[in-house]
């Protein structure tokens, strides 16, 4: 046989073409397992970490049980369960829907059942009042591969805001209120967002605590690496199980006359104390032990002085230079207070945020003021409110006028 002038012996070509075959099948077995052989890069998975039992359903037994829960599911009127990537979130709305609208974020240790009684009496003023669990607190769910730092917490009170049927987004649709850690939750969420936000109020808040208040034992605590993670989580929820004198929202301090575990919850008709909610907490929500320890080890807690408050500081001032939106933060503080040291509180704020970015209020009491002071705390918390908008509009008033003075002026020179 001839193939281009040469000369090919039949067993020469049935080898060749052997050849030729078995090397298309490699190829073509290479081209087919290829995928399964190149690594796929893939987003990480958020593992959620769930809450034992969400609420009643519609039997009778269950509601029975329900009510002797110390933080029943259906509280508040308005709850629903807000389905999210990080897992569900429990969040209660009522109060008139033509009413100025209010949001409340509770503190690291007891969930939005702490709220109540500022939220009702804001709702017997004529608010509109929104309130939820933090993850990993009450009824919300926590993820478990995630810090507990101020974008996660950013991020759930975006949530929350787009979970309602009416509008809670745009400019100046809302005032905001945060009590201990969710003072400064709500501070870091103005410093970004201040557009939004109608007031900014903290009430006892973290954020500017000096880190002289933090005791050898915490900084241990909520070190890594120096003790094994699960020995650090039992010795938490030791810590966190209730007890005269110790406290989930306070890591350090006494809170005077009550000890803070036996603190009264007055939320609509129930009352009972933060002990029984905390402990209630500890065996219904797997993910408060890690969600507590992250959130202190994360979040905008300690010496935010040159950081998150700063932020919001330049933020207050160049609203106040526009005489538009909000121009400073209402801070609630207790005059016995043991962590939010009235003193040290305001030096500290009136040094960051300047004396025209903040107004401060003092109410007699210890740091859970807003759980058992709530109406105390809204009268001072409207009066700073009212306050501001006079203020404002005085500044845009003055604005308006040196704005209108200056495109006079630019007219006249265009003439000339």
């Amino acid at each position: 046989m001839s193939l281009y002038g040469q000369h090919l012996r039949p067993d020469k070509l049935s080898r060749r073409g052997t050849a030729a075959l078995a090397a298309a099948a490699c190829l073509s077995l290479y081209l087919l397992v290829r995928p399964a052989l190149s690594p796929v890069a893939k987003s990480p998975k958020t593992n959620i970490v769930r809450v034992k039992d969400r609420g009643a359903g519609a039997d009778p037994e269950d509601s029975e049980k329900s009510a002797a829960v110390p933080y029943p599911p259906e509280l508040f009127p308005g709850g629903r369960d807000v389905e999210t990537v990080y897992g569900t979130i429990r969040v209660f709305e009522w109060g008139p829907e033509e009413g100025e609208k209010v949001l409340l974020v509770h503190g690291i240790g007891t969930p939005c059942i702490a709220m109540g009684d500022m939220a009702w009496e804001l709702v017997r003023k004529g608010y509109r009042v929104m309130l939820f669990d933090l993850f990993g607190r009450g009824y919300s769910d926590g993820p478990s591969d995630t810090a507990y730092d101020e974008c996660l917490y950013t991020t759930q009170i975006l949530l929350v805001l787009a979970s309602s049927s009416l509008s809670w987004t745009g400019a100046s649709s809302f005032h905001l209120i945060g009590y201990s850690l969710g003072g400064a939750l709500v501070a870091a969420f103005a410093a970004y967002h201040s557009h939004m936000v109608r007031s900014l109020t903290a009430v006892c808040p973290g954020g500017l605590v000096r880190k002289s208040h933090i005791s050898w034992q915490s900084r241990l605590m909520y070190s890594h690496g120096l003790l094994p993670e699960w020995l650090l989580q039992r010795w938490m929820r030791s810590r966190l199980e209730p007890q005269h004198g110790q406290s989930a929202d306070v890591p350090e301090g006494d809170e005077g006359d009550v000890h803070f575990d036996d603190v009264q919850i007055t939320a609509g008709k129930s009352s009972v104390k933060v002990g029984e909610v905390i402990g209630w907490q500890l065996e219904a929500n797997p993910a408060f032990v890690d969600s507590y320890m992250s959130t202190i080890r994360y979040s905008p807690i300690y010496d935010q002085h040159d950081k998150m408050w700063a932020v919001l500081s330049k933020k207050l001032a160049a609203n106040r230079e526009l005489g538009l939106g909000l121009q400073r933060v209402c801070v609630i503080l207790g005059d016995k207070d043991a962590l939010i040291v009235k003193d040290e509180w305001i030096e500290d704020t009136k040094a960051v945020l300047g004396e025209d970015g903040v107004d401060v209020r003092v109410i007699p009491g210890s740091h859970s003021i807003a759980i058992y002071k709530g109406k105390e705390v809204v009268d001072a918390a409207i009066s700073s409110w009212k306050s501001s908008r006079r203020r404002n509009g005085r500044s845009s008033k003055n604005s308006g006028s040196a704005s209108s003075s200056e495109f006079r002026s630019k007219k006249n020179r265009h003439r000339n």
